[in-house]
């Protein structure tokens, strides 16, 4: 028979996972307590939490949301970063610390249901944010704007020399 804590504990996580579907494995060994206090608080920013987990309660919670295929991730000291909408800040900060911390590393994630090995991780990490992106999109959507604007105004201003020259020569 299972005991209480564990099916308090696998029950919770069942509860993380099903609230943020976003998340990141990590391996921390190593690594001291206070600077996963700083990884933590850093992570609540992003509205993000790390928690250290059991590798075998966490496989019961990952069966029971159906992320069977994370399992081969599962080795050694684990901690997982649950993640909202911004993942890409929540696996800057990973990254950030990794290079801080030589003994941390990220494994895997998964987001949007899609399993990412470390590599792939990393280069999420290395994008832009969702803002810089969106300040881009729109820069080039109003570019066609501003050049037809300026086009209009200088052909505006063309007519006016031109009106105001024949104006002068029918003065003189």
């Amino acid at each position: 028979m299972a005991k209480q804590y564990k099916i308090d504990e696998v029950s919770e996580l069942i509860g993380r996972l099903k609230e943020r579907k976003n998340f990141i494995l990590t391996d921390y060994s190593g690594v001291k307590v206070n600077d996963l206090a700083v990884l933590r608080r850093l992570l609540s920013e992003k509205d993000a939490q790390y928690k250290i987990v059991k590798n075998n309660l966490f496989k019961r919670a990952l069966k029971e949301t159906g992320y069977d295929s994370v399992d081969e991730h599962l080795k050694g000291p684990l901690g997982v970063a649950f993640s909202g909408d911004q993942v890409g800040d929540v696996a800057k900060i990973l990254k950030e610390f990794s290079e801080k911390n030589e003994k941390f590393s990220y494994l895997a994630g998964v987001l949007d249901n899609v399993v990412y090995n470390k590599e792939q991780i990393k280069r999420i990490a290395d994008l832009p944010s969702k803002e810089v992106l969106l300040s881009q999109t729109m820069a080039m959507i109003n570019a066609p704007a501003r050049y037809i604007a300026t086009g209009m105004n200088q052909i505006m201003a063309s007519l006016a020399r031109g009106i105001k020259a024949v104006a002068e020569s029918k003065n003189n």
